[in-house]
């Protein structure tokens, strides 16, 4: 048979001219569907300098507009990119993608943060990197429980318009927790507490700057939150029920220069002035309020209408503060053993030395007075520890001690030249304690405590002219008031039949006690003969009266 006749040869130049794809290979470049194909062709129409560029660029940017985030804006002047720029915009168009995947997997936690991808293409590549940095350490505390997926979202709303120096300064935070937590360092509730923490201070960059200031001072999470709390509800100078304060609460910028009061301080020598700040603008601040509510608790104690001795400054702790008070405020503050030098303050103010936590006396202490009637007050919002003191001397007209908890004086003297006040909010225990005035002043001895007041040992000096104690339960005992002295001596009940203290070790809730070896100028109080003999110038009253 015949051979098959030859193929016949087709002009298809036509076809290939008109297929992009091939027209690509044509030229060298690599084979592509037709879309990416006719993707290049007009990328090369455009005069782009690098169409592979170019092209990796456009399609990043269709994938981030299937996620539901339009940035064709970007493929604007798409032509006149030089390859550098176009890889930076892939750059940014990726770290947008991979914030979306971010986003999803906040969603799939219970954090939405979706609001944030509206507006992503207006922002910088280093913007966009923070938040995308920041957004997967929050999903990192959320997944191990840490964080609640609420929390998580007060501080995603708080951090729209941060920096991204200030959202990189959190990403690192919420890492460190999850390192230590991952590592076993510290353990989930510890973690809980500091992340609740840094939810708190997230409100603003001041707060933030603040608790850096804060962890610094070493506090534990839990005094933090408290004082970020405070922070945050503002300083209460006034009990509720008083007049509106006059006080203006501090910016959170001038709190921050506050936070010497979270200080410690061991006090030696002379106490310089610049330790001392007005007693006003201490109570502006967050910081003082835990100081500034004891004041105020411990001035509230005095309810008796007793008539002041001729001469006396002032009534104690409860004197009022004036502007020219001042005020030296710390966290913890140690006194040794010594002689300390006040300095003179602006007008005739009176000096506060307060701590929030704990307040040290050690030794034989002696603070000598510029002024002779000046008054020294010592107040803690915690507690005072005399445990280790011998004597506290004030050279001025006043010494007062004041205490939230319990007011141990055990085989202390305390002594100044007009007045002595101890006050707390609990209980007052007295034993072999020595009380003295200088017989040039008012001469008043005063003791108030919300509780109880214990006394066994005290010696009054001669000089004493007056003396009150007030408490719900007063029991005394071993205890002799000075000849020629008042004594004022009052309850939550008042006197036995209106005027006696119940006799006897048997004591009474609410009564004034004379407990054993009672006297009067060396005389027996002990009994309702001698007490009426010898005791004419002891009142037993109730509280307020």
């Amino acid at each position: 048979p015949p051979k098959p006749p030859a193929t016949p040869v087709l002009d298809d130049s036509a076809i290939r001219e008109s297929d992009p794809s091939m027209k690509q290979a044509q030229k060298g470049g690599p084979r592509r569907d037709a879309k990416k194909a006719i993707l290049a062709e007009a990328l090369e129409a455009t005069g782009a300098e690098d169409v592979e560029a170019a092209l990796e660029f456009v399609e990043a940017t269709e994938e981030s507009l299937s996620l539901g985030v339009d940035l064709t804006d970007q493929l604007r002047d798409i032509g006149s990119l030089s390859k550098e720029q176009l890889n930076n915009k892939k750059e940014f168009v990726d770290s947008a993608i991979e914030f979306v995947g971010v986003a999803q997997e906040s969603l799939a936690l219970g954090v939405d943060i979706t609001d944030q991808l509206s507006n992503i293409g207006k922002l910088s590549k280093e913007d966009l990197l923070a938040k995308r940095e920041f957004a997967t350490s929050q999903n990192a505390l959320v997944s191990t429980g840490v964080l609640t997926a609420d929390a998580a979202k007060t501080r995603a709303d708080n951090a729209k318009s941060k920096s991204a120096a200030d959202l990189n300064k959190e990403a690192q935070a919420n890492k460190d927790i999850t390192a230590r937590v991952a590592s076993g360092e510290i353990t989930a509730d510890a973690a809980k507490k500091k992340a609740e923490n840094q939810t708190a201070a997230s409100a603003s960059p001041e707060l933030q700057a603040l608790l850096d200031e804060l962890n610094k001072l070493n506090l534990s999470d839990d005094e933090m939150a408290s004082v970020l709390k405070d922070l945050e509800q503002g300083p209460n100078a006034n009990p509720p029920g008083s007049p509106p304060n006059t006080i203006t609460q501090l910016s959170l910028q001038e709190e921050s220069q506050m936070l010497i009061l979270l200080e410690d301080i061991t006090l030696s020598g002379k106490i310089d002035s610049t330790l001392f700040m007005a007693a006003n603008q201490a109570s502006a601040s967050v910081f003082f309020q835990d100081l500034d509510s004891t004041y105020e608790a411990l001035s509230a104690l005095d309810k008796s209408n007793f008539e002041q001795q001729p001469g006396s400054s002032s009534e104690g702790v409860d004197s009022d503060t004036d502007d020219n008070d001042m005020v030296l405020a710390r966290r913890n503050i140690s006194v040794p053993n010594g002689s300390y030098e006040l300095e003179i303050l602006p007008g005739n103010g009176d000096y506060f030395i307060a701590a929030s936590n704990k307040f040290t006396l050690l030794g034989n202490v002696v603070f000598n007075s510029p002024s002779s009637d000046a008054s020294l007050i010592l107040l803690s919002a915690n507690s005072v520890d005399l445990s280790g003191t011998s004597s506290i001397t004030f050279t001025g007209e006043e010494l007062g001690i004041g205490s939230f908890d319990t007011l141990n004086i055990e085989n202390v003297s305390l002594k100044a030249e007009g007045a002595l006040s101890l006050r707390s909010l609990d209980t007052i225990v007295l034993n072999n304690a020595k009380m003295e005035t200088s017989g040039k002043g008012a001469d008043f001895i005063h003791l108030l405590a919300a509780n109880q007041i214990t006394a066994d040992s005290v010696q009054f000096s001669a000089m004493v002219k007056q003396i009150t104690m007030e408490a719900m339960t007063i029991n005394l005992s071993n205890i002799n008031f000075p000849s020629g002295s008042n004594v004022n001596l009052n309850s939550l009940y008042g006197g036995v039949d209106g005027k006696y203290p119940n006799f006897g070790s048997v004591t009474q809730y609410g009564r004034v006690n004379f407990i054993k070896s009672m006297t009067y100028g060396a005389n027996s109080v002990m009994d309702r003969t001698s007490f009426d003999l010898n005791g004419g110038n002891i009142k037993i009253g109730s509280i307020g009266n």
